[in-house]
């Protein structure tokens, strides 16, 4: 079964697809079977950067059961060591309010594809289908850009984040499970309280939830300027939401993206040995070795 890997973010703009997309070519690279899907409903435009403008088939195909297998959909880039791309649905009414049952189909559709990893590209913001692709993966990763705004916005993608990871733990129909879907919370302690107080036991079984919990982050764009706000995010993380989040890698500002961007070009492959290039490769190279930890963890459970 696939390593799945997830990226989001607070906020449109901090540049996640296109990290993605070079993380998709580095990983790739590495010899490993690699899929990457634009789940970004509404807005995808992965297939863009690949210079790939009117995909003969996308996401829309299999959501509204044009096709019956996922991978009928995904184009394959032979120069990139093999690399499919699952190109995201457009803007169209069907699929950006896909309903439950829809969402379980594409979920049970992704679980089951041919790859040793599985990249979801999951759209900017706090919806419930942005936050359940989030979720619905063996690593997340969540971007930001350096400066206050962007920095609130990926807190707050991460505190709901947090308490949708915490629901699954309890029965979709439970009395917490309501509770907790209605109520709003300044911080993770308060849920606790509420679950507890609901449900006695319910603590723990939080907790328990959240005890692998911990996304990696990547800060786009960075700058010296930008790491005093850095700690300040850490530490509030840990101190409301009671996660850690590592730190994967900085990618720092590189006027050589913008130029990639525009020729419709991953910069790994326009400008190999640039500045963010050689910091998504690190980031590919640590990522491939925890992919083969979560393999070889994942082979001893079925053992």
């Amino acid at each position: 079964m696939a390593i799945k890997i997830s990226i989001g973010s607070g906020k449109g703009g901090v540049g996640k697809t296109m990290i993605m997309v070079n993380l998709a070519m580095q990983l790739a690279e590495t010899g490993k079977k690699v899929c990457l899907i634009d789940l970004d409903i509404g807005g995808a435009d992965a297939h863009i950067l690949f210079g790939l403008f009117e995909p003969r088939r996308t996401l829309t195909d299999f959501i509204t059961r044009k096709v019956n297998n996922i991978q009928d959909v995904a184009h394959t880039f032979y120069a990139h060591h093999g690399l499919q791309l699952i190109a995201g649905t457009g803007d169209t009414l069907q699929t950006s309010n896909m309903n439950y049952q829809e969402k379980l189909r594409l979920l049970r559709a992704i679980d089951n594809i041919d790859a040793d990893i599985v990249l979801l590209d999951v759209g900017a913001g706090t919806s419930y289908h942005a936050l359940d692709f989030f979720m619905h993966s063996d690593i997340q990763i969540c971007v930001t850009l350096p400066d206050p705004t962007s920095i609130m916005d990926l807190y707050n993608f991460l505190q709901l984040a947090t308490i949708r990871k915490m629901l699954t733990s309890f029965l979709s129909k439970s009395d917490v499970a309501s509770i907790l879907k209605t109520t709003n919370f300044g911080s993770l302690a308060e849920v606790f309280v509420l679950a507890e107080q609901t449900s006695p036991g319910a603590q723990d079984l939080a907790q328990e939830a959240l005890k692998y919990f911990h996304p990696l982050l990547i800060v786009n764009r960075d700058s010296e300027n930008g790491r005093l706000n850095k700690g300040k995010l850490k530490q509030m993380v840990q101190k409301y939401l009671g996660i850690d989040i590592p730190e994967l890698c900085e990618i720092p500002e590189d006027p050589q993206v913008q130029i990639a961007l525009k020729a419709f070009l991953p910069i790994s492959e326009l400008y190999p040995d640039s500045p963010s290039s050689l910091a998504m490769h690190n980031a590919a190279v640590k990522l491939a070795k925890l992919v083969d930890l979560f393999a070889i963890h994942s082979n001893s459970s079925t053992a």
